[in-house]
Parts: structure tokens; C-alpha cells; sequence
């Protein structure tokens, strides 16, 4: 599930602070250098008499002369003038027809008035093919011009003509033929001024569209780096294809066609095909960016329609492009604006809600749609009359509206991944204290201490002003505080029943109370007596592992504004669970201590030595062990001084057997050197405990743990080995301390997407998922006689052979594999019952000679195994990946499980060996298909260096087996030697596969 991230007022008022900075430092770029008041053209004259030099470009709109050269109107003739900007169809004539839209026309206008000189005369992209006359002679050509769709060739770019004036009226014409696309008219007027006033509104409009470029590549990849960081961040992934989506837009229908500049020769129809397709697929991004951006306002229905709509557009669009008519696809892109207005109104509500919520950036992106809706509102009052061009501000309203729309992302970009650097630093904190919680319960004998640290680091981890622990006491049905920040000297105890305590312990709820004093279960008097304000409460029931609720955990008044949220419930959760785990520990550490009638049994079965003394400092009891670890017998102890039996030769541990005698405080000391009655050292971990009565203190309790050099390497065997294996490598001791060379299979297993799928897990999860697979895949590896080596992060290492060999080592190592991945078969099977996603595994098996032994030091060591082999089968793992395999296996492994169905899948040169591995895919299931044969053949053939028969096979394994990603790579490697063939001493190895 999605995390919805809100944002703090500090939050949304920095960011919309660095757009409005963003907005000022770009605004110089969009001032509009366009003289204003100047004359308009009238009846297909201009006028510049009174007005002086153009020191600043003058746009030529207005009523243009308007020619109809072909086809022939049905009847009447077309209007003498027509507007500029604007188009001519749908206008009617003299006799009333209605002029079509593809036609051949010319446009006319007489400049008078022009002082004599030289001028530069300026023509935006007319989206149709065109040429440009003055004074009958033609000075500029795009495209080629013809009475008829045949005969016509579009050119979208801008004219820039240099004329010079004598002070005599200038007739300019220009001639359009407009039958390849639903364009037509002049959607700019030009411009006309002295050069070096034209020129630097050019250089404006190109530092525009520079700008403009820059912003969506930088954003795109931007987003594309958030993506690649964060793989469920889709909303990135969505923003950074609708930048890139944009660029082909915006290359071609800004400024000029920079597409045409770079490809002079590109014909219209893929032009169109590019730029339709890539706009529609921008907008259908922006789309489910915006979705994916605020999932908790998501309204399912309206995006599905919206979502419909520009996908629809689009299956439309790719029909009309393969029918190659020109004019038909630009008749459905006219659709596009009904997409537009569908898909942004669906936006435009979802942004009300987010910024009603304060979800992270909608703010800042509701700006940037309402100045970019605010820019298109000022155009279209100017178009339609309702002011005059020189009473609104000299901006460019639609392009600086645009960019304003890009930077408010920028700002939502760096917003969204503030908020998750945040959250992530703050579980990494959460994390560590629940570690140190845990490190404490593990090494912290005294109860009070480690409830006093956990309700601690509850407060801190709440944001909480005080917590609290109440223990439930079943003989007084009350609860009683343990542990109350903030209430000293004061033993605070109520009917269990009572108050929201009370409340949490009997229904086994967490409850959450945004106003203390609004919820009638709230006891007012102990704010009374106490002498502190409760404003929020959370409080949570402590349970044990059987279901028993033993106390309750309270956190008051959150220091943040506003109640605790369902993190703060899930975080005192943990803690509370930390609790019950430390109270039931230290309660049966209790009854253990103060009990006095010891089960001889489970004494003589302890590996550990166990002393006990009475408050004379004389032995009462000793187990086997301790007799063993001290050397001495049970009869010559009992009853003995303790100074004869522990301490007589260790004067360092009697100082501390009587501190802990004089002041009843425990004692832990590790790794310390003991002198035994038998004359040997040993290193031993020594607990001294005192064994505490009803009333006082009765005696001590001495446990002993032999951590010698034996002891150790037993007990790091023991965790992946079985006693049988166990009791026969101790036997043979000396040769594995120094290790032994033999033939054993080594077997790598990793879950494959590990990292990914953990960065959407909480900690407690990624470790409950680990220890569900890794259960199972240690029952695979104990089932054939493996060792478990080692857990690595989500891999796993097991042996075959060492230190003892099967006769059946590979064998086995295969059987592992096989019998993991059935195991993970039945994992997805319930991940899938609680709608969870499914998981692979990854196994690569080497066999050869190794090195097998103890490594470390004499106090810390660990039974593995080195070696060729066990590098072959860690890459080997890794490669599963390439080829998307299940289980590899190198050649030795196969040729010993000739029974198991295998092909082999490739010759590679692994990293960090020179010679060629050939390796083999272990097929799962016993039915073999028949394309593996073509598979092999197409292996035989690359190795014959028959290439084309090679890509004949993998073609036809592929038609038979589409997913078969083996198949595909040779394919591909065929192909490429048939272009390229390999040179003659080339060893069958391909660069890359290993």
C-alpha cells in the first residue's frame, strides 16, 4: 500500500516560496517585446506613417486581401478580406458557400508609410505549405505550394526576410496551400521591424525555448534518478516520461521546428506521427503521475474514464497513421482537446482534495495549473476582444504559464523526496532503538531498569510529552503503574475496569483519544492528583505470546500537532511487544531464582555449569557440567566451602562472588579465564545471581559457561550441522582445525528482488519473511545430507561432501535445489492467501575440490569452506538472473545427475576464472519439450559457426516457447555474428553472459 505523506505548513510554504523565486529570476525571459499600439492592418493596408521607426517588432494583424485560387467554390466568391490571425474555414462568400479548409489561397497586405531603410520581416510557422512574395517577387519558400493534395509538400518552419524600404509601399502576399492537414489560416501574424529590434526578439523567443528544453530534461531525469533510487516510486517513473514525451512538442510547435532544422529532409507524415503520439502519451503520464502522486484522492470511476479517453485517442491516432492520409490523422488530433479538458478536470478535483488534506505538494501543484490556466484566460481576452492587447501586461502568457506549470513540479519533486528521506531516516531510528531494546532485553537482568528504557524510548519514538507502563494485578483486579515518566514517589493504582487504562485492558484494543476530556471514560481525578494536563492519549494493552494481557502501555499528549496517527499505534505496538518479552523473561527468571527445589534432571542435562550457595557461602548443589568444567566430584563439593570448589585459585572471581553476596546486585562476567581444581585454564562466561526468598536474600547463584576452544567450535557446528555429523568431524578435530582438502558441491540460493521489495516492508516484516523462507530452505538443505554454511543477507550457502562425503554429494545438491524451489512454490501459496506478492529464488551449484576447516580465531570461529568451486557457484547464482533460470549447475554437477532432466545453456567465461565454464539449467519439471531439442541445435550451431542455421533454430524455439529468455539472448548473439562474425581464434565464449 501506498504511504500518503503530508506536509507541515513550513513545508508547503518554503516550497511555494521557491517557485515564486523560480517565477520572478524566468520572468524576464516571457516579457513580451512586441510594440503595443501599433496600427492593424485595414482592408489589406497597413499604415506606418505616424509611427515612426520600428525600433520594436510590429505585428502585422489584422484584415489581410484574401484570393481563392483552387479548388473552385460551388458558387459566389470568397470574402475579399480575412483575419489575421485566423483561419478562413467555415467563413462564408459572396453567394453563402462555406469555405473549406484545404484549399490553395493567397493572403495579401499593403505597409505603407515605412521610413526607407532596411527592415527584417518575420513569418512564425504557418502549418501549411506556403511561399512568401513582395512585390510580386517571391523571397521565401516552405514546402511546395499546388492546387491539389498531390501537388503540395509541407515544410513547417518559420521565414526570416530581409527587405529594404525607399520609403514607397511594400506589397506583401503570401500563398498557402493547406491540403495535407486540418490547418489553416495564419495561427501568428508576422512581424516586421528594424533588424537589430527583430533580431533580439528572436534571441528571447530562442532563450524561451532553451529554457524551456533545459527545465523538461533536467526534470525528466531528475525523476528518472528519484525512479532508479526508489523502484516504487511510479509517480517519478510517470513525470519523467511526460517530460521526455513533451520534448518532441515542443520541438516542433515552439518557436520553430527544431526537428526540421536537424532532419531538413523528414517527410510529414512521421513528423506528425512523433509528435501526436508523443504528446497524447505525455498527457496520458501526466495523468497517472498525478495518480500515483496522491493515491488517497484517487476516484477510481473518473480516472478509468479519463484513462479511457486518452487511451482511446491514442488506438485512434495509430489507426489514422497507418491509413497514411495526412489530414485525416490531423482530423482526429483534434480530439485532443476534449482529452485535455477531460483528463485535467479529473486532476483539477483530485488537487482540490489533496490540498484540502494537505497531502505533500498539491499546493504547489494547483499553483502551477492556475497560473498556466490564468495565462490561457489572458490570451483568449485578448483574442476575443474583451480588452486590448495594450491593456494587458507584455508577458508571453501561455509559454511563461507552461514553465510555471514545470517548476511547480520541481518543487513537488524535491518536496516528495525530502518527505521520503525523512521517513526513512526516521525508521532507521526507529529501527536502532528497537535493536537496542532488543539488546537490552538480551543483557539487562533487572526488570525495572529495562521497562524504565523501553517506556523511554517509547516517548521519544511517539513524540510523546510522558509514557507509562501499568501492570495488571489479578489478585487486586487493579492496575498499578511500573513505570510513569513524569510521577515521582507516587505508586499510582485504580480498579482495572476503570478509566481508558481500564478500557484497553478489557476489550484488548488500542485506543486512540484525540481530546482526553471529551471521552467520558477519562478519569479527570488523576490529572487532579498528579497535577498534569492530559491532552491525547494512546493507549495500548501489553500481551504475551499465549494471548494473556498482562498490563497496559500509555503514551500522553503528542508533542506534534494534532492526535497520534496509526504510525504511532504501530510503533508502540513494537515496544509493547518488547515489554511482554521482558516482563515474562525477568517473571521466570524470578520464580527460577527464588525457587529453591531444582529438577535434577534438567540439571544433569545442561551443557552449562550450575553452582548454587546458601548464605554461608557453602555449595548445595552442582550439576554434572560444573563438576566436569571445575574437576571435581558432586560428593567431595557438597556441602563444601565455595572458596575450595570456585574461587580457591581465582581471586578475582571470589572479589566478585561476595560483591554480589555484600549488595545483591548480579553480575555477568564473559570470556574470563578460570584455573580448575584439575590444574587446566579454561575460559568460561561466569553469571553470578543472587537467589532472592520472600523476604531476602538466600543464597547465590553461579553458572558457568566453558567457552574453550572445544566448546566453541561445538557449539558454531552445531548450528548447521546434525549431532551425528557433529560427533564424527569432533573426532577427526585436528585435521579440521587446520583444514582438509576434498570433493564437495557447494550451493548458493538468493531471493531474488530482495532490495526492492524490503524498501516497501517495515523491519519486523523483512525479518518474519526472511525466517519463513530460510526455515524451509534449511529443511531443503538438511533433507540430502547438506551443511549449512552460512546465512548471507537473503542468500543462503550449503555443502555437499564436506566435511564428510555422501558418495552422493552433487546428487544431493541438485535434490536441495529442486526441493527449495518446490518450498517456494507453496511460500507464494500462502503469501498469496494473505495478498502478498510472490517471490523467486535463485541457486547456482559448483562442484569440485575445496578447502574445508575452522576459521577465526580459538574465540571466535566458524566451520566454511573455500575455495574455486565455491566462487563458481556464488556467479553461478548470480547469472540466474541473466539467463532467468532457476537453478544452474556447472558441467562436473551435471554429468553426475544424468537421471535429472538439464540442457546445457551456455559456454561462459566466469569473472575471476580464465577458463570457459560450460553450464547447464536444471528443468524442474520431468517433462522435457520438444524445442529443446532445437535449443541444442541452435547451441551446435553456434559452435559450428553456422549462423544462420543457429538463428533459424532459436526463431523456432520461440515460436513455440515466447518467454524462453535463453533462446532469445542466443537469437540475438546469432544474429549479430551473422553481421559480424567472430574472428577465427575465437573460443565459443560470448563477452558478458558470465
Amino acid at each position: 500500500m501506498t504511504k500518503v505523506q503530508t506536509e507541515t505548513g513550513g513545508q508547503w510554504r518554503f516550497g511555494l516560496f521557491m517557485l515564486f523565486v523560480l517565477c520572478i529570476v524566468c520572468s524576464p525571459f516571457f516579457i513580451n517585446r512586441i510594440a503595443r499600439g501599433a496600427p492593424d492592418v485595414v482592408n489589406g493596408t497597413i499604415d506606418f506613417s505616424r509611427w515612426g521607426a520600428l525600433s520594436r517588432p510590429v505585428q502585422l494583424d489584422g484584415d489581410w486581401t484574401f484570393r481563392w485560387e483552387a479548388p473552385v467554390l460551388p458558387q459566389g466568391a470568397p470574402p475579399a478580406t480575412m483575419r489575421v490571425p485566423g483561419v478562413w474555414e467555415g467563413a462564408k462568400g459572396s453567394g453563402g458557400a462555406v469555405l473549406p479548409g484545404r484549399a490553395l489561397v493567397r493572403y495579401g497586405v499593403t505597409i505603407s508609410g515605412l521610413q526607407p531603410g532596411q527592415y527584417r520581416l518575420f513569418f512564425p510557422t504557418i502549418y501549411a505549405a506556403n511561399r512568401v512574395f513582395l512585390d510580386g517577387r517571391e523571397v521565401a519558400t516552405r514546402g511546395q505550394t499546388g492546387a491539389d493534395a498531390a501537388h503540395t509538400r509541407y515544410q513547417w518552419r518559420a521565414n526570416d526576410i530581409a527587405l529594404v524600404s525607399d520609403g514607397r509601399p511594400l506589397h506583401l502576399e503570401v500563398e498557402m496551400a493547406t491540403f495535407l492537414h486540418r490547418d489553416n489560416g495564419m495561427e501568428s501574424p508576422p512581424l516586421i521591424g528594424l533588424p537589430q529590434a527583430v533580431g533580439d526578439w528572436i534571441g528571447m523567443r530562442w532563450a524561451q525555448e532553451l529554457l524551456f528544453h533545459v527545465s523538461l530534461v533536467l526534470l525528466g531525469l531528475f525523476s528518472l534518478v528519484a525512479f532508479a533510487f526508489r523502484r516504487s516510486d511510479r509517480a517519478s517513473l510517470g513525470f519523467a516520461i511526460c517530460c521526455f514525451g513533451l520534448l518532441p512538442y515542443s520541438a516542433v510547435i515552439g518557436f520553430d521546428n527544431i526537428l526540421l532544422m536537424i532532419f531538413p529532409d523528414l517527410p510529414l507524415m512521421p513528423l506528425l506521427a512523433l509528435l501526436y503520439t508523443s504528446t497524447v502519451s505525455a498527457l496520458l503520464c501526466f495523468l497517472i503521475y498525478t495518480n500515483a502522486l496522491f493515491p488517497a484522492e484517487r476516484m477510481p470511476r473518473f480516472y478509468v474514464v479519463a484513462f479511457t479517453a486518452v487511451s482511446l485517442l491514442i488506438v485512434a491516432q495509430f489507426a489514422s497513421f497507418f491509413t497514411g492520409n495526412t489530414w485525416a490523422a490531423s482530423k482526429v488530433n483534434s480530439f485532443l482537446l476534449y482529452a485535455v479538458i477531460i483528463v485535467f478536470s479529473y486532476i483539477m478535483t483530485m488537487l482540490a482534495r489533496a490540498v484540502v488534506r494537505r497531502r505533500s505538494g498539491a499546493v504547489a501543484f494547483l499553483l502551477g495549473i492556475a497560473v498556466l490556466f490564468v495565462s490561457i484566460l489572458m490570451l483568449a481576452i485578448v483574442a476575443f476582444g474583451v480588452l486590448p492587447s495594450d491593456k494587458v501586461p507584455g508577458l508571453d502568457f501561455v509559454d511563461y504559464g507552461m514553465l510555471v506549470l514545470l517548476f511547480s513540479h520541481m518543487v513537488v519533486l524535491a518536496e516528495r523526496w525530502s518527505l521520503a528521506t525523512d521517513t526513512a531516516e526516521r525508521m532507521n531510528d526507529d529501527l536502532r532503538q528497537l535493536l537496542d531494546v532488543n539488546l537490552a532485553i538480551t543483557s539487562e537482568m533487572q526488570l525495572e531498569t529495562l521497562l524504565t528504557k523501553i517506556v523511554s524510548v517509547t516517548t521519544n519514538i511517539l513524540n510523546a510529552d510522558r509514557s507509562s507502563l501499568l501492570m495488571f494485578d489479578e489478585k487486586r483486579n487493579e492496575l498499578q503503574s511500573i513505570v510513569a515518566e513524569g510521577v515521582t514517589g507516587q505508586n499510582i493504582r485504580f480498579p482495572a475496569g476503570t478509566g481508558i487504562a481500564g478500557h484497553a485492558l478489557r476489550s484488548g484494543e488500542t485506543v486512540n483519544v484525540p481530546d482526553a476530556y471529551a471521552d467520558p471514560r477519562f478519569m479527570r481525578e488523576m490529572d487532579a492528583r498528579t497535577g498534569y494536563l492530559t491532552k491525547t492519549i494512546l493507549s495500548m494493552p501489553v500481551t504475551t505470546r499465549d494471548g494473556k494481557r498482562i498490563g497496559v502501555m500509555q503514551a500522553l499528549n503528542r508533542v506534534s500537532p494534532g492526535p497520534f496517527d496509526a504510525e504511532d499505534e504501530a510503533r508502540m505496538g513494537a515496544f509493547a511487544a518488547q515489554a511482554a518479552v521482558a516482563i515474562e523473561n525477568a517473571t521466570l527468571f524470578k520464580e527460577v531464582v527464588a525457587s529453591r527445589n531444582y529438577n535434577e534432571s534438567i540439571l544433569r542435562s545442561m551443557s552449562n555449569g550450575v553452582i548454587t550457595l546458601d548464605r554461608e557461602g557453602r555449595v548445595t548443589k552442582l550439576n554434572d557440567a560444573a563438576c566436569a568444567i571445575m574437576g571435581v566430584t558432586s560428593e567431595a563439593a557438597v556441602d563444601a566451602d565455595w572458596r575450595t570448589v570456585v574461587a580457591r585459585d581465582n581471586p578475582s572471581i571470589l572479589t566478585e562472588i561476595e560483591s554480589v553476596a555484600a549488595n545483591g546486585q548480579a553480575k555477568t562476567l564473559l570470556d574470563t579465564d578460570i584455573l580448575t581444581l584439575s590444574g587446566d585454564t579454561i575460559s568460561a562466561n561466569l553469571s553470578i545471581v543472587p537467589l532472592m526468598g520472600d523476604t531476602r536474600q538466600e543464597g547465590l547463584l553461579v553458572l558457568i559457561d566453558d567457552i574453550s576452544q572445544g566448546k566453541r567450535l561445538e557449539g558454531a557446528m552445531r548450528r548447521f550441522m546434525t549431532q551425528k555429523v557433529v560427533d564424527q568431524v569432533l573426532s577427526q578435530r585436528d585435521d579440521l582445525l587446520f583444514g582438509s582438502a576434498c570433493e564437495a558441491s557447494v550451493l548458493f540460493a538468493d531471493i531474488r528482488n530482495f532490495t526492492t521489495m524490503s524498501e516497501a516492508l517495515a523491519p519486523r516484516a523483512t525479518v518474519d519473511m526472511l525466517n519463513e523462507i530460510f526455515t524451509d530452505l534449511f529443511e531443503a538443505v538438511a533433507e540430502s545430507d547438506g551443511v549449512l554454511d552460512k546465512f548471507i543477507g537473503d542468500a543462503v550457502m550449503a555443502v555437499y561432501g564436506a566435511p564428510l562425503s555422501s558418495g552422493r554429494d552433487p546428487e544431493n545438491a541438485v535434490a536441495s535445489a529442486i526441493r527449495m524451489q518446490e518450498m517456494m512454490g507453496h511460500i507464494n501459496i500462502r503469501r498469496a492467501e494473505r495478498a502478498e506478492p510472490p517471490l523467486r529464488l535463485g541457486v547456482g551449484i559448483a562442484s569440485g575440490e575445496v578447502i574445508a576447516g575452522t576459521i577465526g580465531s580459538p574465540k571466535r570461529m566458524d566451520y566454511t569452506v573455500i575455495g574455486d568451486s565455491v566462487n563458481l557457484a556464488a556467479r553461478l547464482q548470480d547469472i540466474t538472473k541473466f539467463y532467468h533460470a532457476d537453478i544452474v549447475v556447472c558441467e562436473v554437477t551435471a554429468a553426475a545427475n544424468a537421471g535429472i532432466p538439464m540442457r546445457e545453456l551456455d559456454l561462459i567465461r566466469v569473472r575471476g576464472r580464465t577458463r570457459p565454464a560450460r553450464i547447464f539449467e536444471v528443468l524442474t519439471s520431468d517433462a522435457v519439450p520438444g524445442w529443446h531439442a532445437l535449443y541444442r541445435q541452435g547451441r551446435d550451431h553456434l559452435a559450428a559457426r553456422r549462423w544462420g542455421e543457429a538463428v533459424a533454430a532459436f526463431e523456432a524455439v520461440l515460436a513455440q516457447a515466447p518467454t524462453d529468455w535463453p533462446s532469445a539472448i542466443m537469437r540475438g548473439r546469432a544474429a549479430s555474428a551473422l553481421q559480424d562474425p567472430p574472428p577465427a581464434e575465437w573460443d565459443g565464449v560470448w563477452d558478458g553472459a558470465g
